[in-house]
């Protein structure tokens, strides 16, 4: 897995957790990247979103953008649905 796959991952997990109040966490079960420019050495900036959620499985969304706004890379993934207080340690 690429950095930038990663940084993508880390985008998206915790913005369910953030929707959930802190009370899901999200294992990743899928991911799809979509590589659209070259990373360049200063600040990169990611937005994660939860799609839509049902009751054990969930679908988000993911994107990094540089300093000027481009965008450099986007993510689909979908994710189980674990309750925060059953999530490994």
């Amino acid at each position: 897995m690429s950095v930038t796959t990663a940084m993508l991952d880390d985008t998206m997990g915790p913005a369910m957790f953030i929707c959930s109040d802190g009370r899901l966490f999200t294992p990743t079960i899928d991911l799809n990247v979509s590589f659209l420019a070259p990373a360049t050495p200063g600040p990169i900036f990611g937005e994660g979103q939860g799609v839509q959620a049902g009751k054990s499985i969930c679908f988000l969304e993911g994107r990094l953008t540089d300093a000027d706004g481009l965008l450099l890379a986007r993510a689909t993934s979908t994710a189980r649905l674990v309750p925060a207080e059953k999530a490994p340690g």
